[in-house]
């Protein structure tokens, strides 16, 4: 290479140059500076770099992005718009003389040219090939000469095209990260992800057919294996940053680790805040306003509250004696849910008194006109009865035989034969046979009441004919005695109730004869069936491990108080007696079972240790002493140190309907917004490492 001395600037240099448009070039360097006397050596030959300037970087930018979201087709597309956008290559004649096109006047060989007419172009293949080379020389030039600004750009493009992915729903991870799915369901979804995108940049960064599907498939499985690792690490990083973090940051700021742990417990109950908020709100207009938001999430929010019981912090007290007062109210609730929804609000004692007392009036009254109309009675038929049973004893008044002394039964039925009878004459007033009616009604009731079933028998025999000569003398008497018969039936349902509800009676029995009543009858069996349950469940001990509800949850149970609650109130029973339950169980995992767990937290609180990490290290239990510790560190990393728990701990005993919507709907929303932001860092970070397994594919 030939060397030159050449003055510039007063200055004297001796300039290296293989040409003189090289030297030119280093002469014009040296004119703009301000260089020392020396040697100076000259640019090679050849043109200088235009894009080696600001608009070039940026454009270099601009193209790794463009390349990234193109899956590797950007230069391929900038080379169809050079080339012409809308041309293609001009067919030959023969291409329109054979298949389904032949034939001189073939209609679809005509109409083919025709549309092809515009947009051919005899030098479309050769503009494409010359203008995809230039565009893949500007490529190498930025890949070597503009490196930074490239992989920008193509990390920029993998940013921009992930997040578009998951806002759209194009990306399988994003749906799981949004759906709540485990780490097994994310590193599923991701690993998918990561062999569409790898294969879709390994087949754009291809060169021929065979070619585009040889890299597709490789970038398929590199990405399927770059894809299944990438939740795992990005938790573990997570995990570790939080875990740093959390200590720090929660005790100041507990609402963001608070609203996390409802989100999860939400999460994990399977409802919404919604339905949460309808549970409670359908609880309160049921007369169960202290229905909370533990017990609306089910066995979640029971289990939320064990930690909140059994470790030191302000809001343990609250808890516990929520729990507690609420419990020791179920024996009212029950019973006052069980008196609605059998329509009971009286004791069967005194419901049958009130009904007794109504029969009775209205019969002193219909007797009463019965008597003032009636005419004038026949007992014939009366005596014809009594002398069936009473011949014999009556011959031998007449003609005695023997001192052989009447039986009770004949006793009884001579008595009441002189009532109306003095064997020569006859009853025949209404008033007198009447009042011989209640004085029968009375022997009747005296035999019953001492056993004495025969002879109840025989005179219940002998008062049917009493009623039917007082009938046949008055209408009105008739219409009273069919009254009172009927009252007394409606009277006769409340024991029946009553017996109806134990264990030897079949419900099918029951219910079938229930079905048979009228609705006076049904009701009355209604009071006496459920006073009794009501009086079992006040009686019980009271206490907050009692759960009365327990017991009316039998098959017989369920099924009789469907049968023979009131009309429309059987859903809104079960209903009751079910929350009844689910508070029991809510109080029974916060506060039953063994107090071990109590009582090492009231240790812990006061002495600021945790015994079991002692216990452990005293019986020689190094390891398990060690994964306790480790134990402790990691839930004060998790974010829940007693000012989180504090909140965690009230919002579940929240009652109110409204507020529980504000606090999980906040819960929710601000879950929302890290799963979304996660979702886009996780589709972000799979779309730019497809570009790289693209890439890496690519000859």
């Amino acid at each position: 290479m030939p060397t030159f001395e050449i003055e510039v600037n007063g200055g004297r240099f001796q300039i290296d140059a293989p040409d003189e448009q090289a030297l030119g070039i280093a002469i014009r360097q040296l004119q703009a500076g301000t260089q020392a006397q020396g040697t100076a050596k000259a640019p090679p030959s050849g043109p200088l770099d235009a894009r080696d300037n600001l608009l070039g970087k940026v454009d270099a930018g601009v193209r790794g992005l463009a390349d990234t979201l193109s899956f590797g087709g950007a230069d391929e597309i900038a080379a169809q718009v050079k080339s012409g956008p809308l041309t293609t290559q001009k067919a030959p004649d023969e291409y329109y003389e054979r298949g389904i096109y032949s034939g001189s006047y073939n209609p679809l060989g005509m109409f083919a040219r025709a549309i092809n007419a515009p947009f051919a172009s005899d030098t479309k293949t050769a503009d494409f090939e010359k203008a995809l080379d230039e565009e893949r020389a500007i490529d190498d030039s930025d890949s070597k000469n503009r490196f930074a600004q490239r992989l920008t750009g193509q990390i920029l493009g993998g940013v921009a095209g992930g997040a578009a992915m998951a806002k759209v729903g194009l990306s399988p991870t994003a749906k799981a990260i949004s759906s709540g799915k485990g780490l097994a369901g994310v590193t599923k979804a991701s690993a998918v992800d990561g062999a569409v995108l790898g294969g879709a940049q390994g087949f754009g960064s291809g060169e021929g057919l065979e070619d585009r599907l040889y890299n597709a498939g490789l970038g398929a499985a590199l990405g399927f294996g770059s894809g299944a690792a990438l939740p795992a690490v990005t938790t573990a990083i997570g995990g570790a940053v939080k875990g740093v973090a959390a200590p720090f940051i929660a005790p100041f700021k507990p609402e963001g680790y608070a609203d996390k742990a409802m989100s999860a417990y939400l999460r994990r109950s399977g409802k919404t805040p919604e339905q949460i908020a309808s549970i409670m709100r359908s609880a309160a207009d049921d007369g169960q306003g202290m229905y909370s938001i533990a017990d609306a999430m089910g066995n979640a929010g029971q289990r939320a509250l064990v930690p909140v019981t059994r470790t030191p912090n302000d809001a343990r007290q609250e808890v516990t004696d929520f729990l507690i007062r609420r419990q020791l109210g179920q024996p009212q609730r029950l019973a006052g849910a069980l008196a609605e929804g059998f329509d009971a609000p009286q004791t069967s004692d005194q419901f049958a008194r009130a009904l007794t007392s109504a029969r009775d009036l209205e019969a002193d009254a219909l007797y009463g006109a019965a008597r003032r109309e009636a005419g004038a009675v026949n007992v014939s038929p009366i005596l014809e009865r009594i002398d069936e049973t009473l011949s014999p004893g009556v011959n031998r008044i007449v003609s005695p035989r023997d001192n052989i002394s009447n039986d009770t039964i004949e006793g009884a039925l001579q008595r009441f034969r002189r009532m109306i009878s003095d064997g020569d004459s006859q009853v025949t007033d209404f008033n007198a046979l009447f009042r011989a009616k209640l004085d029968l009604d009375d022997m009747i009731a005296q035999a019953e009441g001492r056993g004495a079933g025969n002879r109840a028998h025989y005179l219940s025999q002998v008062k049917r004919e009493v009623d039917r000569a007082l009938e046949n003398a008055s209408s009105i008497y008739r219409t009273a005695n069919d009254r009172f018969a009927k009252q007394s039936r409606v009277i006769d349902t409340v024991a029946e109730g009553s017996a109806a509800r134990s264990g030897r009676v079949r419900s099918d029995d029951s219910i079938g004869a229930f079905a048979d009543m009228t609705p006076e009858q049904q009701q009355a069996f209604r009071t006496g069936y459920v006073d009794p349950i009501i009086a079992d469940i006040e009686s019980k001990p009271m206490g907050p491990v009692t759960n009365r509800a327990r017991s009316l949850t039998t098959p017989k149970y369920e099924q009789e108080f469907q049968a023979f609650a009131a009309p429309g109130r059987a859903e809104q029973l079960g209903q009751r007696i079910g929350r009844e339950n689910r508070m029991f169980e809510t109080a029974n995992a916060a506060l039953g079972n063994s107090k071990t767990a109590d009582n090492f937290g009231d240790i812990e609180d006061l002495f600021n240790y945790d015994p079991t990490i002692m216990v452990n290290l005293l019986s020689g239990n190094m390891k398990q002493a060690a994964l306790t510790g480790i134990r402790q560190a990691f839930n004060a990393g998790k974010g829940m140190p007693p000012r989180v728990v504090e909140r965690v701990g009230r919002s579940l005993i929240e009652t109110n309907p409204d507020a529980a919507l504000n606090i999980l709907g906040k819960a929710q929303r601000r879950q929302i917004s890290r799963d979304q932001l996660r979702a886009l860092i996780v589709s972000s970070l799979l779309n730019s490492s497809g570009a790289g397994v693209g890439r890496a594919t690519s000859p």
